[in-house]
């Protein structure tokens, strides 16, 4: 007979014997059960098993392979010749293939002439072929309304979309290689055995993985100028060792009022930091301050200790931009940066040193002052996100993430009033907006998801208030301003409307490394672009950092958003629009930074690192995704023609970077990194002078080096320690 099928029929009607296996498959009255070729972890978890054998995929992530089970039937289709045209291998990087158990679907469209060992009872091939033809039908219409969404709200698209914006479903199904994932994963993980360090998508610096080409060229810069790397030796050679050790002692108030310098000093450094920090991240409520403030200096030995470290916090965040001549240096950092680093050490010190039974305001706004002066001067940038967690617990187990209206509703009716005032729940919601704020920009630039993702939080919103209408003992509140009226308040009060939008995409982008549906690239690009264009345009020099920090964080939202699809092979236009945007994100950065820098303020480039994303997000955008093709047909294949003006962005960059190791020293390897660049840009305009470029490149950072080597503290180990005023002692015992 010529299909096996009929024998099988044929012989069941000759021998109805009840050992024949073929008599459970004619009896009505039974049912099939149905194999299941899902590994047991995965089908008790309910999770998508991608039915790799000897172990999945998922148990082989969770560092479980061994317990990784199948069933002894699915097991044994596996093995079947007819099965195994069917199995799905994935090549790694040793050569090896690793079997794949075989879909339900798959199954079904088995040649019928074939003995099939699952069921006898087949559905139609014609009907399975009909309900993939309508899912795939459904699956494009969505995608196409998706994109046609998109392009319609967003006329400002230079290039039509060709198609429906999509990926290839084995794009992000996990066919592709582990390997190649691995390669194309934007994320640095360095170090050895327990010393290893990582950094997610959303670090700036993982760009330098997906860029191989500027990894080579800063190769060649140490290659062609040996003295680069002897200057950089010498320079950190310049470094006081043990410098700060003394600072660790907790200060008596009499040690903590000699620190504060001269009034006209400390006037100008606040009224820097209340003028620029006041007007975004919420600390102090300014009419308290000044009133106290003017008694600190009415009568000095009256002071409360608490409030000097508070003076001493809020200078040591702007005494690196003070202007007071030609800087100086001790190895790598700046004066006014030891300067600094020695204040917030010594006001450490003595909050650790106090109870901490009768927390007040003050202790929330000193942790606060001193976790924005680490950051804005550079220490220990590596424990930025695991310091601002440590606070925004802090907060957390204060409850500022909740309504305090509920204690005094559980209070209500034991006499004494409000435990929590109207004024202290405005201040809490100030400072809880602060913190969220400052953690969620630490886990952006950590590449890490913020904590506050799936917290529950009913504190409420921060009131668009000036602070004259906001007093101690006030009855009730003001009411709320509207936005087109600017506050120092207006920046909390609008950045958190968004704030969601940057926790779900933080937490998407520093997840797993498979990729985004684009057509889900494009959702949340609209939902950005909305709350750009929400951020009103106050006409008030006041309102300018608040206004520049507002579009920032949503801008590096888009880098990082685009950056899987911004880069094509030449002649591919599918993504146009993530290049277009993603380019113009950089270059909005740049110029958004520029502005502010020209009104010499440079708090904010010393707060966040979004130059150095955007320099590398120009390279990104303009080096090639695979680096055998021929560099010199980069400039003519892709859509958006790399030209001089892009070099003359990448120039303001490093004017910025110049300024900011003038003011704290730090930042050489951001400068380095964005030089190369620049030069890897200058080899794809001028083909010609390629050779030339390392080196050139190589003496223009030699030149910083050298001039931050000439700027250097002339007096010996004994005098520069002596200089500061904790470090007499030791000075004494060295002479």
């Amino acid at each position: 007979m010529s299909h096996n099928g009929a024998v099988r029929e044929d012989s069941a009607s000759q021998d109805p014997s009840p050992q024949d296996p073929s008599d459970d498959a004619t009896t009505p009255a039974s049912k099939r059960r149905r194999i299941a070729f899902s590994c047991r972890d995965c089908r008790r978890r309910k999770l998508k098993c991608d039915r790799e054998y000897p172990s999945c995929g998922r148990c082989q992530k969770g560092g479980h392979a061994n317990d990784c089970i199948y069933d002894t039937e699915a097991v044994d289709i596996l093995n079947q010749p007819a099965i195994n045209g069917l199995r799905n291998s994935r090549d790694y990087s040793n050569g090896g293939t690793v079997a794949r158990l075989p879909s339900i679907a798959r199954s079904f469209v088995a040649d019928e002439k074939e003995e099939y060992p699952v069921t006898s009872k087949r559905p139609r091939q014609d009907t399975m072929s009909r309900l993939s033809a309508q899912e795939e039908r459904i699956f494009q219409l969505e995608n196409r309304i998706i994109g046609l969404e998109a392009l319609a709200s967003n006329s400002r698209s230079q290039w039509p979309i060709s198609r429906s914006p999509i990926l290839d479903r084995a794009e992000y199904k996990g066919g592709s290689e582990k390997r190649y994932e691995l390669d194309h994963e934007a994320m640095i993980f360095r170090g050895k055995n327990f010393k290893t360090q990582f950094y997610g998508a959303s670090n700036h610096s993982s760009n330098l993985s997906l860029l191989p080409e500027l990894r080579e060229f800063m190769k060649d810069m140490i290659v062609q100028h040996p003295t680069l790397a002897h200057a950089q030796r010498e320079l950190r050679g310049m470094k006081v060792k043990g410098d700060g050790q003394d600072d660790m002692v907790p200060p008596d108030d009499h040690t903590l009022r000699s620190l504060l310098p001269q009034r006209q000093i400390v006037d100008q450094l606040v009224q820097i930091y209340v003028s620029t920090f006041e007007t975004t991240h919420r600390i102090l409520h300014l009419p308290s301050f000044w009133r106290e403030y003017a008694q600190l200096w009415d009568a000095p030995h009256e002071a409360r200790p608490g409030f000097i470290a508070l003076v001493l916090l809020i200078i040591s965040t702007t005494n690196s931009i003070r202007d007071s001549g030609s800087p100086t240096f001790r190895g790598d950092s700046s004066l006014e940066r030891e300067t600094a680093m020695m204040w917030v050490r010594k006001c450490d010190a003595w909050l650790q040193s106090q109870s901490q039974k009768h927390t007040d305001l003050t202790r929330f706004q000193l942790l606060c002052l001193s976790f924005l002066s680490k950051q804005i001067n550079s220490v220990k940038r590596k424990r930025t996100w695991t310091s601002a967690g440590t606070l925004m617990r802090l907060a957390m187990s204060a409850g500022f993430h909740r309504d305090a209206e509920i204690v005094n509703i559980r209070h209500a009716g034991h006499g004494n009033g409000k435990k929590v005032s109207l004024f202290d729940q405005e201040i809490r919601r100030r400072l809880w907006t602060t913190i969220s704020e400052l953690e969620l920009q630490a886990a952006q630039e950590r590449g890490m998801p913020a904590m506050t993702r799936d917290l529950v939080e009913d504190c409420g919103l921060v009131m668009n208030i000036e602070d004259e209408d906001l007093e101690q003992g006030s009855e009730e509140l003001p009411e709320s301003k509207p936005l087109s009226q600017f506050t120092r308040s207006s920046y909390q009060h609008l950045s958190w409307s968004s704030r969601a939008l940057r926790l779900e995409l933080t937490s998407m982008i520093n997840g797993p490394s498979r990729r985004v549906p684009y057509e889900d690239v494009l959702i949340y690009d609209k939902r950005i672009m909305q709350a750009l264009d929400e951020i009103p345009f106050w006409n008030n020099s006041e309102s300018e950092v608040a206004r520049v920090l507002l579009q920032l964080q949503l801008q590096q939202l888009l880098l990082a958003l685009h950056r899987p699809f911004a880069r094509n092979r030449p002649g591919n236009s599918q993504y146009n629009y993530s290049a277009m945007i993603y380019l113009k994100s950089a270059e909005l950065i740049i110029d958004l930074h520029d502005n502010v820098s020209r009104s010499s303020n440079q708090l904010l480039g010393l707060l966040r690192n979004d130059l150095l994303g955007a320099a590398l997000a120009i390279c990104y955008n303009f080096s090639l995704p695979d680096i055998t093709i021929d560099r010199r047909s980069l400039s003519r294949s892709f859509t958006i023609q790399l030209s001089g003006e892009h070099i003359r962005d990448l120039e303001k960059v490093i004017q910025m970077f110049e300024k900011k190791i003038m003011c704290i020293g730090i930042g050489l390897q951001e400068y380095y990194c964005v030089f190369a660049v620049t030069g890897l840009l200058r080899q794809y305009l001028s083909p010609e002078h390629s050779t030339n470029e390392p080196l050139l490149v190589g003496d223009k950072v030699c030149c910083i080096i050298q001039k931050v080597l000439n700027l250097q503290d002339n007096y010996s180990a004994a005098a520069t320690l002596a200089s500061l005023p904790n470090m007499v002692r030791v000075a004494e015992w060295l002479n």
